[in-house]
């Protein structure tokens, strides 16, 4: 692979546009190539709102916002100042036709992303994804500067009062119980959400074996879905106070365990250092961060993981996979990797 010379390495320019989950995926990045190249400048393209996730992050300098629905001729404009930013390296984990063009407009020098049907000229170097865990596949982009680091663990970082406010909500949200569990019960994709009677028996469970206190998460447009889980716990379950990004980070922070679907919530776990307890549908488990304090459960059909977004199935692997098996798996993992008993 052909390597890039040490003047091209001193301002970075990172894409990753979307989801937030693959977004917080890439914060490992800045501190990479922080560390790799002592005194180089990181700036780092997103959109909203996941912009509010990177901010105090001390590896990024600057966070540069693109508009998602902005007329072709915005992004031209955006492409333009990024040019004007004379940026050395351009990585694009995103890898879209939009992010493409502003990593071309960009005029950096080395333009690093994956193999992209069309766009492959726009880059100056293309690599391979292989199956591993998401960082590590993020990582690989660093191969042609010469870059290897063990760092895998997304990170936020979450400023006093923000965790304040997340320990003051832990107390009132526990409720006389031992442990705060944070529940995510929602996906914008069918094929991903185990379904909310499911999680509402979960919670039973929760509460009653493990003296759990679960709090159902949401964010605009879920809050039926929150409250069918709070419905089906028979109130075992609390939905959990409106909170923006940042703030839903800090309540997770705060709690002893995550549970839920494959989605941001489960990745911004990882970054503020909870465990977490994933049920699997259509995705696989290389979404899983690779250490004893996070797992997943999946039904284990003959299709999965199929990575779709839609079933021909009716959804068999979430449907069919019963809350008794899913708190059994739960709890001989908590026994074992973190040390619970019950309540």
């Amino acid at each position: 692979m052909r390597k890039v010379s040490l003047e091209q390495r001193n301002h970075f320019l990172v894409i990753q546009l979307r989801q937030i989950g693959d977004v917080v995926l890439t914060t490992p990045i800045p501190r990479i190539l922080k560390e790799a190249r002592p005194g180089c400048r990181v700036s780092f393209l997103t959109e909203r709102p996941s912009d509010q996730l990177l901010r105090g992050n001390p590896h990024i300098d600057e966070v540069l916002l693109n508009d998602r629905k902005a007329p072709w001729w915005k992004t031209v404009a955006l492409g333009l100042d990024l040019r004007r930013r004379r940026f050395g390296v351009v990585l694009d984990f995103m890898g879209n036709p939009r992010s493409a063009l502003l990593a071309f407009l960009s005029g950096a020098r080395v333009r690093i992303s994956y193999p992209a049907p069309g766009r492959g000229l726009l880059y100056t170097h293309r690599v391979e994804p292989t199956r591993e865990y998401a960082v590590a596949i993020k990582k690989r982009l660093l191969a042609p500067l010469g870059i290897e680091s063990g760092l895998d663990r997304p990170e936020i970082h979450l400023a006093p009062d923000e965790r304040a406010w997340a320990e003051a909500e832990r107390e009132r949200l526990l409720r006389g119980r031992s442990r705060l569990v944070t529940v995510d019960p929602s996906h914008r994709r069918a094929t991903r959400q185990w379904p909310a009677q499911h999680y509402g028996a979960l919670c039973r469970r929760l509460a009653t074996a493990l003296d759990a206190a679960p709090v159902v998460l949401w964010g605009p447009g879920e809050e039926a879905v929150a409250d069918a889980v709070v419905a089906s716990s028979d109130d075992a379950a609390v939905r959990a106070p409106p909170t923006r990004l940042r703030e839903m980070a800090a309540l997770i922070g705060a709690a002893a365990l995550h549970v839920g679907n494959c989605s941001a919530p489960r990745h911004i776990a990882v970054a503020v250092g909870t465990p977490t307890f994933t049920v699997l549908g259509s995705t696989s488990a290389g979404w899983t961060h690779p250490s004893a304090a996070h797992t997943q459960v999946a039904l284990g059909l003959d299709c999965q993981p199929c990575n779709r977004n839609t079933c021909d199935r009716d959804r068999a692997c979430l449907v069919d996979l019963p809350p008794d098996r899913v708190f059994e798996a739960l709890e001989g993992w908590a026994a074992g990797t973190l040390g619970w008993g019950a309540g």
